[in-house]
Order: structure tokens, then C-alpha cells, then sequence
């Protein structure tokens, strides 16, 4: 096996908080809006004034690859005010040709109009939150969308001009068969997405289904179920031309996500908004570090607007700390990573043990690794190892 390792890039993460209704499974910096209203035009200024404090930092790097509205969700948000956003980032940080630039949106809530007016402002790329195809799980989940919603956003999506469209799903849901995953599977693919990502159902703590979870309540599939559904997923999205890249996530060749792909490789992200998360590394991969930004969304504007720091933490990152996420994040993806020098030397025991148990295949130098299908459901199991 031959993995080349990608060379290192940037992406600008934007994180726009507010939605209409929180999903009880989620534990996303999200807030909903009071009486006023959303404050898109304050919000806008304060993400621009934390941009022109932090620009400097990033002064004679390449320009970004990726451009990411994430949420939240963006989609609510004023198009005048996302144009302006990316304005912003072009002329302080810059954007490479044909850059992709991501927006989320929830099928329900963005009209065709407002399709067309993203697509004016310069976003190539939407990555919509169908998550279901089936009436009675979206209401489980809590989602506001319907099935019809989802063919319907679709639908307006492409005729608003986009041609690349992420759709997710979430899998796993207590009670849910291997027949009727693949059934979601089946309606996303008529669709004729250039990507889809695929998530278990995850139950956090925090969230009202954490706890429903703590009184008993059974909310997810068994391990075994959840197992069943994750390969016959990725057998469906294979051969029907959608091709498993990462452990959630499948593409058409040529079509993988610009930006998630940066965290998978450990490369740099300029973040900006409430409670977002940025990194930042040197080129030898001695030392990088990661913050977060404040969570409030008031307190944010207050501090990003007096240009002061915005953030709730910062965490400096030592050489050790590196090569393992950097190998963890690595591992993630179908054609594994390249190991570095220091890596080897410090993970290639451990590795050489999971080979044993057919969690991993290293090559025969010993210079690249990757997940065996066995790997990829006992992920958790294998960062263990690495990390003992």
C-alpha cells in the first residue's frame, strides 16, 4: 500500500450558533433565539472583527482550501451577511481557486429562494441534515423535517444550481433493522448525493436524550445491531458508487469532503464564532495548539466586538501528543496514514500488536497503516492499545 501523506493545509471553520429547535440528541454549541430575534447583522461584525485580530497569526501561509458554515444552523442566517463573511475571508486569509465552501442546512426550513441566494454569495457545497427517511425516526429524533422536506430540499437545492450535496444520516436507533437502515440508505442514494456521512446514534449526557438514557430508557440499537447496519451500510454505498473513505463517511470519486479532511489529517483550521474550535501547528509538528472559543453567543459578540480574545480555552500540544492524534485522526480514513520517522518509533510495538488481532495492516516496511473492517468497529479499542 502506498499513502502519500497530504501536504499541510488550512481551512476556516465559521460557526454560526442559533436554530430553530435543539435536537434532543445534540450536543452542538447551539442556541435558540430569544423574542428579539437573531442578531445576524451583530453576529456578522463580531465574526469579522475576531477575523481581523486573528489574521496575523496566519500571514504568509497558502491560502485556505476550505471555507465551512457549520452550526447551529447556517442556513438561518442573512445570505448578505454569510457573502460578507467570505468576502472577509478571501481578502484577509485568502481562498484557492475552486476552494470548497460548505454551508449546513436542515431540509424544512431553507426555502428555494434562500438556495439561490447562497449560491450567489459563493457556496458550492451544501451539507444537508436529512438524517432520515423515515417518518417515525425523524420523530424520534426530534427533527422537524419530513421525508418529503428532504426530497424536497434536494430537489430545490439543484435547481438553486448546486450539484454538490452531502446528505447525513443517523443510523442505529433503538428498534431500527438492518432492512430498514438500508432502506434510508436506498433513499438517500435515489437521490443521487455526491457524498453521504453516516452516524450511529450517539447519546451524550448532557442532552435531554442523555437523560432519558440515565432513567433507563433504551434509545440505541445493541452493539451487535449497530455492527450489522455499519458493514451493510458500507457495502450498500460501495456498490452503488459511493465509496466508503472514512469510518462515517462515503463519496463519489473525486468528491470527498475538502474540509473534514483537514481534521482527519491534522492540518490547521482558522476558527471563528461562538464556541468554535481552531488548531494550529508548526511545520515540523513539534508543538501545535487548539483552542475554543467562548460558548455564549452574547459573551462571544461582546468580546470579539472590543477585539478582545474570545476564548474559553486554549491547550498547547506537545511532539508526543501530536503523533498519536495525528495517527488516531489517521486511522480513520479507508487508506490509513503514512507514518512518520517519530511515529514509528513510537507507536510501531503497539501497531505491530494490533496486527496481530487484525485490527490494523501495516505495510511491509512499516511506514503506512491502515484499519482492517474488524478495526473499524473496535476503533475505540485500538486508540487504547496506541495509548497504554
Amino acid at each position: 500500500m502506498s499513502v502519500s501523506p497530504w501536504p499541510a493545509r488550512l481551512g476556516v471553520y465559521v460557526h454560526y450558533p442559533y436554530c430553530a429547535k435543539r435536537c434532543p440528541y445534540c450536543d452542538f454549541n447551539v442556541v435558540q433565539p430569544g423574542p428579539e430575534g437573531r442578531p445576524d447583522a451583530r453576529y456578522r461584525d463580531a465574526v469579522l472583527a475576531e477575523l481581523d485580530v486573528r489574521a496575523a497569526a496566519y500571514s504568509g501561509r497558502p491560502p485556505a482550501v476550505s471555507l465551512y458554515f457549520g452550526g447551529g444552523t447556517p442556513a438561518l442566517w442573512d445570505p448578505e451577511c454569510i457573502g460578507a463573511v467570505i468576502e472577509a475571508v478571501q481578502a484577509r486569509i485568502g481562498l484557492v481557486k475552486d476552494a470548497e465552501i460548505t454551508l449546513e442546512a436542515n431540509p424544512g426550513e431553507a426555502q428555494a429562494d434562500t438556495f439561490i441566494a447562497l449560491r450567489s454569495i459563493g457556496i458550492n457545497r451544501l451539507s444537508l441534515g436529512t438524517q432520515s427517511f423515515d417518518a417515525e425516526i425523524l420523530t424520534r429524533l426530534g427533527r422537524r423535517n419530513s421525508p418529503d422536506d428532504n426530497r424536497r430540499c434536494v430537489s430545490e437545492a439543484r435547481r438553486a444550481g448546486f450539484d454538490n450535496l452531502s446528505l447525513d444520516l443517523i443510523q442505529a436507533v433503538a428498534g431500527q433493522t438492518t432492512q430498514a437502515a438500508l432502506e434510508d440508505v436506498d433513499a438517500v442514494l435515489e437521490l443521487e448525493p455526491t457524498h453521504v456521512s453516516t452516524y450511529e446514534l450517539t447519546i451524550h449526557p448532557q442532552t435531554p436524550f442523555g437523560a432519558r438514557a440515565s432513567r433507563g430508557e433504551l434509545l440505541t440499537a445493541d452493539e451487535d445491531a449497530q455492527a450489522e447496519i455499519y458493514e451493510a451500510t458500507r457495502q450498500r454505498l460501495s456498490e452503488s458508487g459511493v465509496m466508503p473513505y472514512e469510518v462515517s463517511n462515503a463519496a463519489r470519486p473525486g468528491k470527498e469532503a475538502v474540509h473534514n479532511g483537514l481534521y482527519w489529517r491534522m492540518d490547521e483550521c482558522l476558527a471563528l464564532g461562538a464556541g468554535a474550535h481552531g488548531f494550529v501547528r508548526d511545520a515540523a509538528l513539534e508543538w501545535g495548539e487548539r483552542w475554543e472559543n467562548e460558548r455564549h453567543a452574547s459573551r462571544y459578540m461582546d468580546a470579539a466586538l472590543k477585539s478582545m480574545p474570545a476564548e474559553r480555552h486554549r491547550e498547547r500540544l506537545d511532539a508526543a501528543t501530536l503523533d498519536f492524534e495525528t495517527l488516531m485522526t489517521g486511522l480513520r480514513l479507508d487508506a490509513g496514514i503514512e507514518l512518520s520517522p517519530r511515529a514509528r518509533g513510537r507507536f510501531v510495538e503497539r501497531l505491530e500488536t494490533l496486527q496481530r488481532r487484525a485490527l490494523v495492516i501495516l505495510n511491509a516496511e512499516k511506514t503506512s497503516v491502515r484499519l482492517t473492517p474488524r478495526g473499524r468497529l473496535l476503533l475505540d479499542e485500538a486508540s487504547r492499545t496506541l495509548l497504554d
